[in-house]
C-alpha cells in the first residue's frame, strides 16, 4: 500500500464520518428516522443499497473460493434465490409495503390473533436481534480479519477490533440515513474495484485461452469450467444432486422464501408499493446479473498462479509449533520433523491442527485458505492506486453490511422486545438510545463467533440451514386462512433442532441419501433436505392438530395487505377489499423477471468462457424476459400508484 492507495481508503473513511454528522440529528428525531429513514427513500436508493449490502467483504473471498474448491456450479448455492427473489418482486414487495411494518417479526401480530402471536414475534425479535444479525456479522468480520491479515499482515483478533470500532464510527450516529446514504457510494467503488481487478487478472494469467488449456493439461479440474454440473458417468453425482437441490428445493425452503429481512427494511423505507417492486427488481438484476462473474474470474485466475497446498504429516508425533507456513512434529522416538515455506510468500498453507495436537503419519495438518486467494490476487496484480481503491470498497462493503445488520438487529429488539414488552410509552429519543447500545452488543455477540470460526463458507451454509424448512410456512401464511401462529413456532423449532443436531453430529446421522450423502456423512444439500421434511412434517401436524382460527379476527390483515389465496372466510366479511395482484400475471412477471435475470447472468458467463452458441443463447432469453418483465409490472403497477400512501 503506497500513498496514493492509502489516501483512498482514508478518503472513504472521512466520507463515511461526514455522513454520520451530517445525518445525526435527522436519524434521532425518530424510530422511523432512525431505522427507516422516514419511508420516504425512492426505488433507486432502496434498489441500490440492497444491492450494496449483499455484497459485503466476505463475498468476493467466499465466491472466488468456491470456485477454487468446487467450481462454477457451486454458486447456484445463491444463485437458485432469484427464483423467490421474482415473487418478491411481483408478489411479496407488496404485501409488506402494504403492511406498513417495520421488522418481518411485527406481521405476525397483524397476522395472526392471540397470546401465540405475542410470543412468536417477541421470539422472533429475540432471534433476530441475538442470533440471526449476529451469525450474518460474524462471517462478514472474519472476512475482514482475512482481508486485514493478508494485506497488512495484522493479528485476527487486533483485526476483528479494528473492523469493529470503523463499522460502529458512524452507524451509531446516522442509523438508516448513514446505511443507504453510503451505499450509494460503496456500490459504485465495489463495481469499479471488483470489475477492475477481474480484467488485470485475468489478463495477466493469460485469459480465456489459458483457463481452458490448463483444464486440458490438468492444472485446473475438468469440472471446474462446468455452470451446470455433469450428471455422473456412474450414476448421479454428488454435484449434480447438490444443484437440483439449489435449484429445486432451497429457494422456497429458506427462511428467505418471501423476502429478506434485509430486502423488507428497504421495502418498508419505499415511498410506496410502486416503489418497492422497483427496488426489488434493480436488486435481483445487479446482485445476479451484474455482479458474480467479477469475483468468479479472479477465482479462475487464481487457480494458475496460487496452486493448492497440502501438507499430511511425515511422522506420528505431537504438534510443536503451528502458524500460516511452518508446522513442526516432535516425534514419539525422539527428533522434530518441520514442515516449512519461505516468509517472504504470499502463499502459505494454514495449519488445520494446534499444538497439543496428537497426529499420525499420513494427517492433513495444513492447507492453503482458498477464501484467501482474492486477497493474494488483489495484491498481486492491482497497480498503486488501484489497489487502494479496491481495498476502500473492501472496506465500504464491509461497513456497509455490518452498518445493515446491527441496525436491523437494534431495530428488531427496540420495536418487538423493548417497545412492545418493557416500556410502551417512552420518548422516541430514549428508542433511538436503546437502538445505539443493543448495535454495541450485537456487534460484540457477531465479533466473539468471528474470533472462534476459521471458514466463511461453514458459518454460511449452516445459517441457510438452521432455519432451512420455515419457507413453506411463510409462504403458505400469505395464501392460506390456517395458518396459525402455532404452525410457525412449530416448523422453526424443528428446523432449528434438526440443523443443531445434524451440525453437532457433523453430518452423520446414519441417513443414506446416495450422493447427497457421500462417505455416510450429510452435505450441505442433503442438509437442507433433511432439514426441509422434518420442519414441514411437523408443521402440518400442528396445523392439523390445532383448532381453526376465528375469520373475523383475520379482517385486520386481509384489509391491509389485500392477499390472494385461499382467503374465503375472511374474505365475506371484507367483500370491499380488492386483493393485490393477478395470480397470471405475478406467475408471468416472476417467469419473466427471472428470464431477465439468470439469462443476462448465464450470458455474461458464457460470453467470458468463450461458448459462442451459449452467450447468444442466453442473451436473447434475457431480451424476452425483460420485455415480459416491464409488461408485467405496467399491468401489475400503474404509474398512479407512485403518490406515497398515508401511514
Amino acid at each position: 500500500m503506497a500513498a496514493l492507495d492509502w489516501a483512498a481508503v482514508v478518503a472513504y473513511v472521512l466520507f463515511a464520518l461526514a455522513v454520520g454528522v451530517f445525518y445525526a440529528r435527522r436519524a434521532g428525531k425518530n424510530v422511523d428516522e432512525f431505522f427507516l429513514s422516514g419511508r420516504t427513500l425512492p426505488w433507486w436508493i432502496t434498489g441500490t443499497s440492497m444491492i450494496a449490502t449483499s455484497f459485503a467483504s466476505d463475498t468476493p473471498l467466499l465466491i472466488s473460493g468456491w470456485v477454487r474448491d468446487f467450481g462454477i456450479w457451486k454458486n447456484w448455492v445463491w444463485w437458485c434465490y432469484a427464483v423467490s427473489g421474482m415473487f418478491m418482486v411481483f408478489l411479496f414487495a407488496r404485501y409488506w409495503r402494504a403492511g406498513r411494518i417495520m421488522t418481518k417479526a411485527e406481521l405476525v401480530e397483524l397476522r395472526y390473533p392471540g397470546a401465540a402471536a405475542r410470543a412468536l414475534r417477541g421470539g422472533l425479535g429475540a432471534m433476530h436481534a441475538f442470533m440471526i444479525n449476529p451469525l450474518i456479522l460474524s462471517w462478514v468480520l472474519l472476512a475482514a480479519a482475512k482481508i486485514l491479515g493478508g494485506l497488512f499482515g495484522i493479528d485476527k483478533i487486533v483485526g476483528l477490533s479494528l473492523a469493529c470500532g470503523l463499522a460502529l464510527s458512524y452507524s451509531l450516529m446516522a442509523g438508516f440515513w448513514g446505511v443507504v446514504i453510503t451505499d450509494l457510494v460503496q456500490f459504485l467503488m465495489a463495481m469499479v474495484g471488483a470489475i477492475v481487478l477481474a480484467m488485470l487478472a485475468w489478463r495477466a494469467v493469460g485469459g480465456t485461452d489459458a483457463i481452458h488449456d490448463a483444464v486440458a493439461d490438468g492444472t485446473i479440474s475438468s469440472g471446474t469450467l462446468d455452470i451446470i454440473p455433469e450428471f455422473g458417468a456412474n450414476g448421479m453425482s454428488a454435484a449434480f444432486a447438490g444443484f437440483l437441490v439449489y435449484l429445486g428445493v432451497a429457494w422456497w425452503v429458506a427462511e428467505n422464501a418471501d423476502g429478506p429481512t434485509v430486502a423488507v427494511q428497504r421495502i418498508a423505507a419505499s415511498r410506496n408499493e410502486r416503489h418497492g417492486m422497483l427496488a426489488s427488481l434493480w436488486f435481483h438484476v445487479g446482485h445476479y446479473a451484474l455482479r458474480p462473474w467479477c469475483w468468479i474470474a479472479v477465482g479462475l485466475a487464481s487457480l494458475l498462479v496460487l496452486p493448492q497446498i497440502e501438507w499430511k504429516a511425515p511422522t506420528t508425533g505431537q504438534v510443536t509449533a503451528a502458524e500460516e507456513g511452518r508446522v513442526v512434529i516432535k516425534r514419539k522416538a525422539g527428533g522434530s520433523m518441520a514442515l516449512s515455506t519461505d516468509p517472504a510468500r504470499d502463499w502459505k498453507p494454514i495449519p488445520t491442527v494446534q499444538v497439543g495436537d496428537d497426529v499420525k503419519q499420513g494427517d492433513v495438518i495444513a492447507k492453503t485458505d482458498s477464501e484467501r486467494a482474492y486477497v493474494v490476487m488483489m495484491k498481486r496484480y492491482l497497480p498503486i492506486g488501484l489497489l487502494g481503491l479496491v481495498v476502500a470498497s473492501l472496506l465500504a462493503a464491509f461497513m456497509s453490511t455490518v452498518d445493515t445488520h446491527v441496525n436491523l438487529a437494534s431495530s428488531y429488539f427496540v420495536n418487538d422486545l423493548y417497545r412492545r414488552w418493557w416500556k410502551r410509552e417512552a420518548s422516541d429519543r430514549h428508542y433511538v438510545g436503546i437502538a445505539r447500545i443493543v448495535s454495541v452488543v450485537v456487534l460484540l455477540a457477531g465479533g466473539l463467533v468471528a474470533w472462534q470460526a476459521d471458514s466463511i463458507a461453514r458459518l454460511f451454509e449452516f445459517f441457510l440451514a438452521f432455519l432451512g424448512g420455515v419457507g413453506p410456512v411463510y409462504l403458505m401464511r400469505w395464501f392460506w386462512w390456517r395458518v396459525r401462529a402455532s404452525t410457525e413456532i412449530t416448523a422453526m423449532v424443528a428446523s432449528a433442532i434438526t440443523a443443531i443436531t445434524i451440525q453437532l453430529k457433523e453430518g452423520r446421522i446414519g441417513l443414506d441419501l446416495g450422493p447427497l450423502s457421500p462417505d455416510g456423512k450429510l452435505g450441505h444439500p442433503g442438509t437442507l433436505c433433511v432439514v426441509a421434511v422434518v420442519s414441514v412434517a411437523c408443521a402440518l401436524i400442528a396445523m392439523v392438530l390445532a383448532r381453526r382460527p376465528d375469520p373475523a379476527s383475520l379482517v385486520p390483515f386481509y384489509k391491509r395487505v389485500r392477499p390472494i389465496g385461499a382467503w374465503g372466510p375472511v374474505r365475506a366479511l371484507a367483500r370491499d377489499v380488492t386483493p393485490i395482484g393477478n395470480v397470471g400475471l405475478v406467475i408471468g412477471g416472476a417467469l419473466s423477471g427471472l428470464a431477465l435475470v439468470w439469462g443476462g447472468m448465464l450470458g455474461i458467463g458464457y460470453w467470458m468462457l468463450g461458448y459462442g452458441q451459449a452467450t447468444a443463447v442466453s442473451f436473447a432469453m434475457c431480451a424476452a424476459g425483460g420485455v415480459g418483465t416491464a409488461c408485467a409490472l405496467r399491468r401489475l403497477v400503474p404509474k398512479t400508484s407512485a403518490e406515497p400512501q398515508p401511514e
